[in-house]
């Protein structure tokens, strides 16, 4: 095992890009190189992951009944607006914005950091704000890392923190994207996709504990247009119109300060 990799923290981020390309996840967070170009199309995208942070921040604010204030964008009105007429505040549940947790796995731990939980006697939802623009498949978002890992944590930790026994089936995560959607994509959850989970989960960390990354690193040619560090192994731009759609937006921002 390499040694910046002893104690590690995990996120669904860093699996997802190990899962992208081993590389990517070698340049990131062993080599720990921060490689952001200057030029108009780079700085549109980190303006987007900007402005999606500051949304989060004010969801933050509106579930912790702090005011959110009057000067604020159109576009961010008419997202609060959404979720107002989704979400009803029920004094009798519990709501938990910008929510994090971690489980050891071996000397490892593994985080999440929720944009919404609401907790009730049987059940537990999971909330995702997504201000992209990017559509998605029903198929690819039950499948991508960010549902594995918050799916997971929220019945191996969630439920435990709040001393519940709530079936595995009372667990749904729900992403709303805001620019396309009027109405969050649900995903269900059951027991069998939680085993399935728990082995994906410990799969991908002891394979990348396994990996020696001081020797040859294949990268994955199929996800370098969608790097940012193509232009470190290709030679070549970035086209930040189809850049990954998985990027977390709080744990980007935190990755670029």
């Amino acid at each position: 095992m390499d040694q910046k990799l002893k104690y590690f923290l995990y996120s669904q981020n860093s699996l997802n890009t190990f899962k992208s390309c081993p590389l990517k996840f070698k340049y990131k967070y062993i080599d720990n190189i921060n490689w952001r170009l200057d030029s108009i199309e780079s700085r549109d995208y980190y303006e987007g992951l900007k402005s999606g942070s500051e949304f989060h921040l004010l969801c933050e604010r509106y579930f912790k009944n702090i005011p959110i204030g009057e000067n604020i964008s159109e576009e961010f009105k008419l997202w609060i607006e959404k979720i107002k007429d989704i979400i009803y505040i029920d004094e009798s549940k519990i709501y938990l914005p910008e929510y994090e947790v971690r489980i050891k796995i071996g000397e490892n731990y593994l985080t999440a950091k929720y944009d919404l939980v609401i907790i009730d006697d049987n059940s537990i939802e999971i909330w995702d704000w997504k201000t992209e623009s990017q559509n998605s498949s029903y198929k690819n978002i039950e499948n991508r890392m960010q549902t594995i890992v918050y799916m997971y944590l929220a019945k191996e930790v969630i439920q435990k923190i709040y001393n519940l026994n709530i079936d595995t089936e009372n667990i749904s995560m729900k992403y709303f994207r805001l620019k396309i959607d009027n109405y969050p994509i649900t995903v269900k959850y059951n027991k069998e996709k939680h085993l399935k989970s728990k082995y994906i989960i410990e799969s991908f960390i002891n394979n990348i504990s396994n990996l020696d990354f001081d020797g040859y690193i294949q990268k994955n040619k199929n996800h370098c247009k969608y790097c940012e560090f193509n232009k470190l192994c290709n030679n070549k731009n970035i086209n930040y119109d189809i850049i990954d759609e998985n990027i977390d937006f709080d744990e980007m921002i935190e990755e670029e300060d």
